[in-house]
């Protein structure tokens, strides 16, 4: 009788293991045996895993109709669009059947002051959010509605208040002065938020217009399991420097297996004369990495063949995703007057530390019929699993693109807020609480 009702119990367990969040967080109110079960950090553990391997939702930000006002204006909103398997074997293995948008939780939006929240990433259904001037900063997972406001950082100053002689200029004028990440820990377990800001320049102590560029400041916010244990650390950055150049993180793409990645460029760190900082161009773009348990930044050159547009990069546009749930994928689409519009893609292998970018993919949009992107209004938002291309044209409507079969399908009407600061991301529906780390992926 005993192993029978093992059995049940494991079998009930496995199934509630398959449920959404919504559902969980329902039962959790039923009974006191539910609860404990539910908040199990081996049943979280048993739900995330099974959420990571049957992954089919994108979180994003889009545009809707504004409920308060007429019909021509807009507000933007988070939605969480969510794909299903393809059953009679179309050209394309996934369909969207649903869009779902998502409340911000009151206390959340009272403490943004009522500001746009902008996304930083996502880890195992946490996302991480910040108002435009990154005066603040949520760690959130929309399934389970539990968020935490982030302490202010302890060590940084804004730039703009210290004086005129200290942080006169900011080099480039498309240069980011703070960019942020957020990712998992597999060795402490826990979830982490990287800030990393420019801090100011100087003119040269022995000559009237030389300027000397400060190196970057980082600091680190560990989640805990209590506010003890959660605090901004400021970390050292001599790795994300070299003896003339530092290297800059600018937009943060993904977290995959312990490592953040941002789009970056190296930076002169002196430059003879202030002029040449209106028009100084970046060195060369790069990819910057993060190992989340060494706290130890990295640079990925890009490959060979886009090392021809390193000088210029006009119209040359890139995205970091992950391919086959397992491998980084760098998206390139060129398009510019000199040269036919162009669509590819390269893998990353960095087994035993070594990082190296094999292509995948790659033919010009002419011989495609995805127009938009041809004509400069497109974008490309993910890689949806291994093969899917999902595209949203200048007026938002969204276009799947199977890579392997060369079919083009228009998915219905969801207008997206088309801005770099808020890239669609893949997304895990998960009832991981914030603070409690708990997958080794």
């Amino acid at each position: 009788m005993a192993h029978s009702c093992k059995i049940g119990e494991d079998l009930l367990v496995k199934i509630l293991s398959s449920l959404p969040p919504k559902s969980l967080m329902r039962f959790k109110c039923a009974a006191k045996w539910w609860y404990a079960l539910i908040n199990n950090p081996r049943f979280v553990d048993n739900q995330l895993s099974n959420c990571l391997h049957n992954n089919r939702s994108i979180f994003l930000k889009r545009l809707v109709p504004n409920k308060d006002s007429n019909a021509s204006e807009t507000e933007s909103v988070f939605s969480v669009l969510t794909f299903c398997e393809d059953a009679d074997g179309g050209a394309h293995r996934f369909l969207l059947s649903r869009v779902e948008d998502i409340n911000v939780p009151v206390s959340m939006s009272v403490m943004s002051g009522g500001e746009e929240l902008r996304i930083v990433g996502h880890c195992h259904g946490i996302i991480c959010v910040h108002v435009d001037n990154y005066s603040k900063v949520f760690v959130w997972n929309p399934a389970i509605q539990e968020f935490k406001l982030l302490p202010s950082e302890k060590y940084f100053t804004d730039w703009e208040s210290l004086d005129q002689q200290r942080a006169p200029y900011l080099p480039l004028n498309n240069r980011l002065e703070w960019a942020m990440g957020f990712g998992y820990d597999p060795i402490s377990k826990a979830y982490k938020v990287v800030s990393i800001i420019f801090y100011g320049s100087q003119r040269h102590a022995h000559t009237l217009y030389s300027v000397v560029i400060y190196p970057l400041r980082v600091q680190v916010y560990t989640l805990g399991s209590s506010e003890e244990s959660s605090s901004w650390r400021e970390i050292k950055t001599c790795s994300l420097e070299t003896e003339t150049t530092f290297l800059w993180p600018q937009i943060f793409q993904i977290h995959l297996k312990g490592m953040c990645y941002w789009l970056g460029s190296e930076q002169q760190k002196e430059f003879v004369h202030e002029e040449e900082l209106r028009y100084e161009e970046m060195i060369r773009q790069v990819v910057v990495s993060f190992d989340m348990s060494d706290e130890v930044f990295d640079e990925v050159t890009l490959p060979d063949e886009l090392l021809d547009h390193e000088r210029t990069f006009l119209g040359l546009f890139m995205l970091l995703t992950v391919w086959n749930e397992s491998s980084i994928a760098l998206c390139v689409w060129h398009n510019s007057c000199d040269v036919s519009p162009y669509f590819g893609m390269w893998l990353l292998d960095n087994d035993f530390g070594a990082c190296v970018w094999t292509k995948h993919a790659g033919f010009e949009l002419t011989s495609i019929p995805i127009m938009d992107l041809r004509e400069g209004g497109g974008h490309v938002l993910a890689l949806w699993k291994s093969d899917e291309l999902l595209v949203v044209d200048e007026d938002g409507c969204t276009i799947c693109y199977n890579l392997r079969t060369e079919n083009r399908m228009s998915l219905p009407t969801i207008q997206i807020c088309m801005s770099n600061m808020d890239s669609p991301i893949v997304y895990v529906n998960s009832t991981v609480s914030i603070g409690l780390g708990r997958h080794q992926t």
